[in-house]
Formats: C-alpha cells, structure tokens, sequence
C-alpha cells in the first residue's frame, strides 16, 4: 500500500468518526450537573432535602440556618449545665456568706458552660469555617472573649428592661437572652471563626 493510500484511508476513517458523532440514533448521554451545597449533608435524608429547599429559597443560605439550628441547640445543652452547676454550688452551706456562695457559683457554672459550649460547638457547629485552623488554644481565648462579653450585655439588657422598663426580671432575662443569642452567633462569625490572615513576605 502506497502513501497515497494510507492518507485516503485515513481521510476516510475521519470522515466516517464524524458521521458517526452527527448520526442522531447516537445519543448523547448528558452528565450529570455539580450539585455545590452550602450546607454540610447530614445523615438524614428529610433534614437534607428540607436543607436543599432553603438554598433554593434564600439563594445559597441553609448552611448558615443548619449552623444557626446547632448553635441553639448546643447553647441550650450548656445553658442546663450552667443551671445545674449553679444550683450545686447555690445549695451548699459553704461559703457560709450568700453572697459570696451566690458569687462563686455564678463563675463556676459560667466558666463551666462556656467551656462545655465551646467543646460542642468548636466540633459540631464551627468545624468547616476557615477560622477552625487556628489551634485549640486561640479559639478557645476567642470563644470566651464573645462568651463574657455576651454575659456582660446579658446583664446590662436586663437591667436596662427591669430597671428602665420596669419589665418583670424573669421576662426581662429572657428578651436578654434572646437578643445575646444572635449577638453571640454573630460574633462567633466575624471574630472567633473568622479566616485566618496569611501573610506574603516578598
């Protein structure tokens, strides 16, 4: 076989890959779409679904609603631990000064919960934020910088309400509560967990 006749075979091979690509009968099997979630799966497949719905909903948010959800949830698991803490502390005979029993349970039972809340969340709630690759001990600081300054609003939304509103103590601790608890998640987002700086030494 000539050289000739090797290029018109090849010509022709060529041609026939062509038609075999525009023959209609071949179809093409189309691949299927990246789906990109802002949330992180779970092991239930009704929570992701209702996940999926929200990032339809609010164009790309669930993520921030599922760490929200944890959040609250694991916040109100530190909560009874500071309930219970307190009130060991609170019933016990020494000190015998109440104040000075009251004192000391009341940094307990917040030294405790925080340190319990933080545990929870640094793992369940905050673990895929860029901020989670700092080490232990930075996140841990940052973590009870927000939490006593959230004890310390706490305190002055409080007695803004019963003090300045004259709103029932109990309501007031409430409303409190529930403004700190969106102060607190915010917060854990712009300075705990925030990125990490990298520095570029030329």
């Amino acid at each position: 076989m000539t050289q000739i006749d090797l290029d018109e075979t090849s010509v022709v091979a060529d041609l026939y890959e062509s038609l075999v690509v525009l023959d209609p009968e071949n179809e093409i099997t189309p691949q299927p779409s990246l789906v990109v979630h802002t949330y992180h799966p779970t092991h239930w497949s009704i929570v992701n679904k209702a996940l999926d719905i929200v990032d339809t909903v609010t164009k790309g948010r669930a993520g921030q609603l599922q760490r929200f959800v944890s959040f609250a949830f694991l916040g109100g698991i530190a909560s009874l631990v500071n309930l219970a803490i307190f009130s060991a502390v609170l019933s016990r005979t020494v000190p015998a000064d109440y104040n000075v029993r009251w004192f000391l349970a009341f940094l307990l039972a917040s030294e405790i919960s925080i340190i319990v809340n933080f545990s929870l969340n640094d793992y369940f709630t905050f673990r895929h934020l860029p901020g989670h690759a700092r080490s232990w001990s930075a996140r841990c600081t940052r973590f009870h910088m927000t939490s006593i300054s959230a004890i310390l609003l706490t305190l002055l939304i409080n007695f803004g309400l019963h003090y300045g509103l004259h709103i029932h103590p109990v309501l007031a601790q409430a409303i409190a509560i529930l403004i700190v608890l969106f102060y607190n998640f915010t917060i854990h987002h712009l300075f705990t967990y925030r990125h990490v700086k990298t520095i570029v030494i030329d």
